[in-house]
This record gives C-alpha cells, structure tokens and sequence, in this order.
C-alpha cells in the first residue's frame, strides 16, 4: 500500500459525500491562506490535528513519512523568515550577521503554519476517500461534467501511480546491484537520474496507454447520459459540517484576520 492510497474504514470522514469533504478540503485550505494571524493558523492546525484522529480515525504515529512533506517545508520557512525579516524593530537575537525578530518569528510562523495544514488536508482527504465514488459524486452531486470530473480523478490518482511506480523502478534495480544509498552529489544525481528517466517513460507511455485503453473499452464519452450503479446524495451531517466551516470561513474574513479580510475591510470603510 502506498502511502497516499485509499485506506477502508467506517469513520465520519469515510462516510461523508465525497464531494462535500472536497469542498471542505477547498474552504481549509482557501481559509489557510485567506488567515495571516498566527494564533488563529495554530488553533486551525490544531483543529485538524483532533479532526484527523477523532473524525478520520486515523492515528496520528501511521502518519509517518507523510507528516514530513508537511512539516519539513515549514521549517524551513520559520527558520529562513526568523533571520531574513526586512526592517525588524523588536530584535530578540543578535548575532551581527543574524539577527533574529519578533516580527520575523511571527511572520515565519504563520507562513509554515500553513503547509501542515493544506498539506495534512489533502493526505487525509486522499485516505479517506474513494476516488470512485469521489468521481460518481461530482457527476450526480455537483452536476461536474463527466469529462472533467474523470480528469479530477487522474490528478488525484497520479500521485499514489507515481509513488508505486517508483517504488518498483528501485526495487528493480535493487535487484540489479544498484548502490540505493550512494554518497556524493555526483553519485546521487546518477541515482536519480536513473530513477526519473523510467518512471517518466512509465507514466507517459505506459500509463497513458492504459487510462487510452480503459476509456475506449468502456465506451467513455459514447453517451451524452450515464447510468451508475448507485446513487450518492449528502447526508445532512455533510451539509452542516460544510456549513459550520464556511461560517467560519466567513468570519474570519469579515473580522479581518487576514490579508483577504483587511482587503474586505478597507473597502467596506469607504476606503
């Protein structure tokens, strides 16, 4: 199993409308980036942190080495905008060449505050949701043309393909003698190299000659109306759950706490 696939369960999250939980996906991160108030960006990381265990039921150790792609980015943002803030004015650190601010902390926080946050909201909607069903909900629930739904469905689905074709292209050459831990930039850029140039060869030849293949045979784009096996419909869980979000969402941005929100508020002043 790779680690963006698909995973079965019986939680809120894997039972809430597919469609519903992308726009929920869409309004935290739209709302991560709409916020520049540190605190509000750590009670929202919060929030989904008690969300991902409690609603997802996913443990927060199986995680991993997903967490990474999220929290390794923001630190390196803390770090970077900690010691290069222009014009600080409360300094906390003063190394002559480094100087580390208040201002410069606060703005690097709630700059990698938000790629956990975007970050961990995707990982759990991909494993949480069933890019199937993901695909009849936007066609039936929100009247998505099947043409685009389908390509919203290869986007999701490329970055598990992605993962497990490149898992394979280094077993393969495990088993070749292939020295997986070299040392040295030069060895390691050969390493990738002989990495990359496969796997894009697999996913643009390969692949793409199986997705050719699979909607051809099921005769895609034959009709103008399709017949589905089920029917999908947002429970009312779904809706209000949505709706406390983009109450939220709402909120923040009327009282300003944010970059969007003082935009709103400058022109709601009369300017």
């Amino acid at each position: 199993m790779t680690l963006l696939e698909y995973a079965d369960g019986n939680s809120f999250f894997h039972r809430m409308d597919p469609s519903i939980k992308f726009a929920w996906a869409f309004v935290i991160s739209f709302l991560a980036f709409a916020v520049s108030n540190v605190y509000v960006l750590g009670a929202l990381l919060v929030a989904q942190v008690i969300m991902i265990r409690l609603l997802a039921g996913i443990p927060l150790w199986s995680l991993g080495k997903k967490s990474l792609v999220a929290f390794g980015p923001a630190l390196f943002f803390f770090v970077l905008y900690s010691i290069l803030y222009p014009s600080p004015k409360t300094i906390l650190l003063d190394l002559s060449i480094v100087k580390v601010s208040a201002e410069g902390v606060l703005f690097g926080a709630s700059v990698a505050l938000r790629f956990p946050i975007v970050v961990l909201t995707a990982i759990v909607f991909m494993l949480t949701t069933d890019l199937k069903k993901f695909v009849v909900s936007l066609i039936q629930v929100m009247k998505i043309p099947v043409s685009i739904a389908y390509m919203e469905m290869l986007a999701l689905r490329m970055a598990p393909l992605v993962e497990e074709e490149m898992a394979n292209i280094s077993d393969a050459h495990a088993v070749r003698g292939m020295d997986l831990y070299a040392k040295g930039f030069k060895k390691k850029l050969e390493r990738y190299k002989l990495l990359l140039v496969p796997l894009f060869v697999r996913i643009v030849k390969t692949l793409g000659e199986q997705m050719a293949i699979t909607l051809e045979s099921r005769a895609f784009g034959a009709y103008d109306r399709m017949t589905f096996t089920e029917q999908l419909r947002p429970s009312r869980k779904d809706v209000a759950f949505l709706l406390v979000w983009v109450t939220i969402f709402a909120f923040f941005l009327v009282a300003g706490l944010g970059s969007f929100g003082e935009y709103l508020n400058y022109f709601t002043r009369g300017g």
